[in-house]
């Protein structure tokens, strides 16, 4: 069985980050419509590692990594400024 797709695959370990910063990444990758599967590796109790496997159609896993670090780091800003505010006003 032969197939047509020329998609790239990648894991890439991400260090002793939270496993919840990853799943962040996770979430914004699969809305990326060039990602065809990402998953998130959970850290070794040993070593605390965290991985992820991202699968691409054209884009490079890498570069979309990237992308998605950036979104997810406005969305965190955004919901800084916005509790932050918040919690002046109050």
């Amino acid at each position: 069985m032969t197939s047509n797709y020329e998609g790239t695959a990648k894991e890439i370990d991400l260090g002793m980050i939270d496993a919840s910063i990853a799943d962040a990444l996770r979430s914004m990758l699969l809305k990326n419509p060039d990602v065809v599967f990402a998953g998130v590796t959970p850290p070794h109790p040993l070593f605390g590692k965290v991985t992820i496997k991202i699968l691409t159609k054209k884009k490079s896993p890498e570069e979309c990594l990237i992308e998605a670090a950036k979104e997810v780091k406005d969305s965190f800003n955004a919901l800084y400024d916005k509790l932050s505010s918040s919690l002046q006003e109050a």
